[in-house]
């Protein structure tokens, strides 16, 4: 099985979301449920011509059979992914960066609402501003792998104000956002608190570093602020235990913040698998998807 430096040096995010999405089908459990369609009468095995939108996925990661799940109704969700490009998202340890973790993570989500006739749309955080890169088409997967592959991080993202409309909405909503979720004051429970509403659902997907989560290295290390540049020498040994100290309080006050019926706080390291995130996600879905 692949480990995530090996996903990540493909440099084919199309080829990575497929590895993932086997990984997935190996060790995927029943509880999980992926796709549209909400009512439905029955399955049947998939027959040439039919649309492969309309396998059901998690079906065929139990079984590994292409079943046709015929459904009386259909639900109206739509998956917005979202990527924060700030400067901190190029931590890197172990040759794997936050960032090309996270397209990766990004790419094989889209690859699995894709299978299954997902409507799809990708924003990203960037420059102090959110911005839609993809809206929802039939190409909606193909775009976002494009717009993914050319994707960098860079500068702070002090957010000035979120477009008008853009929490706004009649139908059902899945939005899965995958950043660090770093920030100096309140700035991101401030605005995932303006995400909520009663038709969306938030997966708020946390990549953090080992040494960021366990800070544990010895000697004198030169550290830099990936969003400003500013550089500093440092002792590790003699900020080690307040470092962790801080850091461990800083995540359960994110988990506090954080908390609500509709919001999905999901923890992980550079090391976490890919497949397994992925997994970790879908099994904190509420919405019937």
């Amino acid at each position: 099985m692949p480990s995530n430096l090996e996903i990540i040096k493909l440099k084919d995010l199309k080829l990575s979301a497929r590895l993932i999405s086997e990984q997935l089908r190996q060790g995927i459990h029943s509880g999980i449920r992926v796709g549209v369609g909400s009512e439905f009468e029955q399955y049947r095995h998939y027959r040439p011509g039919d649309d492969p939108n309309r396998i059901d996925w998690k079906y065929f990661s139990r079984s590994g059979k292409y079943m046709i799940k015929e459904s009386t109704t259909e639900s109206h969700l739509h998956i917005r992914l979202m990527l924060d490009l700030s400067g901190s998202m190029n931590y890197t340890e172990e040759g794997v960066s936050r960032l090309e973790y996270a397209k990766n993570l990004l790419a094989s989500l889209a690859y699995l609402a894709f299978l299954q006739g997902d409507s799809l749309s990708y924003f990203t955080l960037s420059q102090g501003k959110i911005e839609q890169k993809v809206g929802p088409s039939p190409k909606s997967f193909q775009r976002i792998l494009f717009s993914l592959e050319k994707e960098k991080a860079e500068g702070s993202w002090p957010l000035n104000s979120i477009p008008e409309g853009f929490v706004q909405g009649r139908n059902r909503e899945l939005v899965i956002w995958v950043s660090d979720f770093l920030q100096q004051d309140s700035e991101w429970a401030q605005l995932v608190k303006e995400f909520q509403h009663p038709r969306k659902e938030l997966i708020l997907v946390q990549i953090l570093g080992e040494q960021e989560l366990d800070f544990q290295m010895d000697g004198n290390f030169v550290f830099q602020d990936l969003e400003t540049g500013k550089e500093f020498i440092q002792d590790s040994k003699s900020v080690k235990a307040e470092y962790n100290r801080r850091f461990q309080a800083y995540l359960k006050q994110l988990d506090q913040e954080f908390l609500s019926s509709q919001t999905h706080l999901i923890r992980g390291s550079l090391k976490t698998p890919l497949a397994e995130m992925a997994r970790n996600i879908l099994n904190q879905k509420r919405f019937g998807i």
